[in-house]
């Protein structure tokens, strides 16, 4: 083998085992939370039934990012709902029974807000590592102003109105969308 070859395959062996090792790159620990893998979720504040509750405890474990635990996590996430609205954004002329139009307009479709905010807190060392954090979810949804499930009128004994069934409905959208922004959130801190 001549000494010309010989220098060139050294030279390329060299150049190939510096490229494949990456130029001396390493990985890192990636973000802020990286080193953390668990996360407790105590109780969020104004979630009256627990529904909020656990649709984030359900995001997280489906997230792959931390593993929850009940207590003796390494994160603690609290939160708390701090406002839900709702406004009517779709409207319709009213009509009679006869079915005739009136000059009155009804609402027909409504948006139901939450608010909330976060707080990330490292167990170990009492520090918030986020927030506070407010994030606002969303949902609409459609509905009749005046009829109800059964046959009886709308406003005798009392009777819930398709207004408040629906927007008791949509509530559980309402909590999943908001615990996969909050789950979204702290997973790409």
């Amino acid at each position: 083998m001549s000494v010309h070859k010989l220098r060139f395959l050294s030279a390329l062996f060299l150049i190939s085992l510096f490229l494949l090792s990456s130029c001396g790159y390493r990985l890192g620990t990636g973000g802020t939370l990286a080193t953390h893998r668990t996360i407790t979720i105590p109780y969020v504040d104004g979630d009256w039934d627990g529904d909020l509750t656990a649709a984030i405890i359900q995001a997280v474990s489906q997230s792959g990012n931390f593993q929850y635990r009940p207590e003796g996590g390494s994160l603690t996430l609290q939160a708390s709902v701090v406002d839900v609205t709702d406004e009517d954004i779709g409207f319709r002329y009213d009509r009679t029974h006869s079915g005739r139009v009136r000059k009155s307009i009804i609402p027909d479709e409504t948006r139901l807000i939450m608010s909330v905010d976060i707080r990330l807190i490292d167990n170990l060392t009492g520090c918030t590592l986020i927030g506070p954090v407010r994030i606002t979810s969303d949902v609409d949804f459609d509905h009749d102003y005046y009829t109800t499930r059964g046959s009886i009128n709308v406003f005798s004994l009392g009777q819930v109105t398709d207004v408040d069934e629906a927007r008791d409905a949509a509530y559980t959208p309402l909590n999943k969308r908001m615990a996969h922004k909050i789950v979204d959130y702290i997973s790409d801190y």
